[in-house]
Parts: C-alpha cells; sequence; structure tokens
C-alpha cells in the first residue's frame, strides 16, 4: 500500500503522536523488524530523526540517503520515495517533525529569512547535535503519552525547533525551507501524468499538489476538462488495455500497475468501458496471437 505522510502516521499503532495540528505534527515512531520497498508520499516537509537503526530513502529520480542513528534527514513536502527500515538490536526509533506552509511560512517571515536554493538539502544528512537532542528528548518526556489537545502547542514547539535549527545548522535548512515554500504549486499536467498509475485518492492528489480539495476539483476542471475521478478511470483503463494487448502480464498485476488496489472494481469499470471483462479481453488477445 502506497503511503501518505503524516496522515498514515495517524492511524498506525507503532507511531506514537507526541503532538498533532493538521498536517504540522511531531511523532515517535518504534518498528521491531526490518521494511523494506515501501513506497510513499510526503505532504508535509519532514524531518526525520534517526535514534536507532537504519533508515535508507531513494527517489523516483534515483537520489539515495542513507541515514544512521543519530543523524538527521529532510525529506520536503511532495517528495515520491522507496524507504527501507532496518532496525539495530531489535528496535528502529525515530522522531519525525511535520511543518506545514503555514509553520514555514510565519517562521520565514517573522525571521525575514531570505530563499536560497540548495538543491541537495532533501538528501544532505544533519549531525544530531547537542541542542536538537535536549529538545527532541524534553519534547518525549514531557508530551509523551499526554494526549495534549491544545493544536497551539504544537506550531509553537515546531517554531522552536526550527529556531534551535536554525542556530544548530546554520542557516542553510531554513533558507532551503523557505525557497522551496516559496514555489508555486506543482504543475497538475505535470504531476497527473507522472502519478496517476499511483493508488491515490483525490484527497491524496490535493494535498500532493499543495492544494485544498476544491482547489483542486477547480483547477483540475479548467485545465483537463473534466473531473480528476472521470480524468483517472479514463487514462488508468487506457493504460490497461495497452499493457492487456501487450500479453505480457497477469489481469490481477495489470490491475495493481495502474492504480488499482481493488480487483472487483477494475473488472468493473474494465467491462463498462470496453463492454468485456479484462479476464476475457486478455484471452482474446492470445488468441489472435496464436492465429
Amino acid at each position: 500500500m502506497l503511503k501518505i505522510l503524516p496522515q498514515l502516521f495517524y492511524q498506525t499503532p507503532e507511531v506514537k503522536k507526541i503532538l498533532v495540528d493538521g498536517l504540522s505534527c511531531i511523532i515517535h515512531k518504534e518498528v521491531h523488524e526490518s521494511v523494506f520497498q515501501k513506497e510513499g508520499y510526503v505532504s508535509a516537509h519532514a524531518l526525520t530523526v534517526v535514534l536507532q537503526g537504519q533508515l535508507r530513502v531513494e527517489d523516483d529520480n534515483g537520489n539515495q540517503a542513507h541515514v544512521l542513528h543519530n543523524q538527521m534527514i529532510f525529506l520536503p513536502k511532495g517528495l515520491y520515495m522507496i524507504s527501507d527500515i532496518v532496525p539495530d538490536k531489535g528496535k528502529f526509533e525515530a522522531v519525525v517533525f511535520f511543518f506545514d506552509e503555514e509553520v514555514i511560512t510565519n517562521f520565514v517571515r517573522t525571521n525575514n529569512i531570505k530563499p536560497k536554493k540548495d538543491p541537495c538539502i532533501a538528501y544532505k544528512i544533519l549531525e544530531y547535535n547537542h541542542e536538537v537532542k535536549l529538545f527532541t528528548e524534553s519534547l518525549l518526556k514531557l508530551y509523551q503519552n499526554k494526549n495534549i489537545a491544545n493544536r497551539n502547542i504544537t506550531k509553537l514547539k515546531l517554531y522552536e525547533f526550527l529556531n534551535i535549527l536554525s542556530f544548530a545548522q546554520g542557516n542553510c535548512l531554513v533558507e532551503a525551507l523557505a525557497t522551496l515554500n516559496n514555489k508555486e504549486r506543482k504543475s497538475l499536467h505535470e504531476f497527473m501524468e507522472l502519478n496517476y498509475s499511483k493508488p491515490l485518492s483525490i484527497e491524496d492528489y490535493a494535498y500532493l499538489t499543495g492544494r485544498s480539495i476544491s482547489s483542486f476539483r477547480r483547477d483540475f476542471i479548467e485545465q483537463f476538462g473534466m473531473s480528476p475521478k472521470q480524468w483517472l478511470i479514463e487514462k488508468r483503463l487506457k493504460k490497461a488495455k495497452q499493457l492487456l494487448s501487450a500479453n505480457h502480464t497477469t489481469v490481477s498485476q495489470v490491475a495493481l500497475n495502474v492504480g488499482y488496489e481493488n480487483f472487483s472494481h477494475f473488472v468493473k469499470a474494465f467491462h463498462k468501458k470496453y463492454g468485456t471483462p479484462p479476464k476475457q479481453y486478455l484471452m482474446k488477445v492470445r488468441r489472435e496471437i496464436v492465429v
């Protein structure tokens, strides 16, 4: 299953929510078994601090990072990644800080930080220095398992964390954040063409392109001339037909390859579109090849 972070963390037992306010949050994650080749999208800027074990991250352009214990890595909003989690002595532990656009915008404006592009910031390994360590440990002691409901605390602590980072790491990280936050929203055409076959919901696409659900639907109809749902069905089924016509795979694999996690939904949609179930269509293709 493709993960959308931090949303999925809110529903995962091994993840403890320290402080949460929408997409701005601080979470504590513990895993006791290795996890390999997990796909995910980051819907808010994130800074992951590895406390125990190792984290390996690769994006769809082949950029890789290997994060050891007592190291940190910044993952920008909209990043598609494949990750491996490797425990050490039976445990992987990490604290992840997620920053929504409001937090970054307010911090940048308040501190008069100028954008400065650093293309390597997303894969730059940062040291878990003394100041950051003290702050992280205090968070875990004060707020873990306390079910703090006051949302204002979350953003206040994230502002404090950004201040500590700016002192501890220099302005490199916060300037990069300012640059990322200053970028225009992702091109719908570019993003949808690259990601239509991923098992994402309309809400996921909205988050990942930096839009509310209502603005995503509005922008989409303006640019594509149809609703997101209609376009996704058309695009996925067209690709499915191409894959079946090539006769290189099974019907169930084709369904997964074009973003259908529910096989029966795929069969029903394909039948409605092309007038024949995908299995019968594939059999027809194979008979024509034999003849």
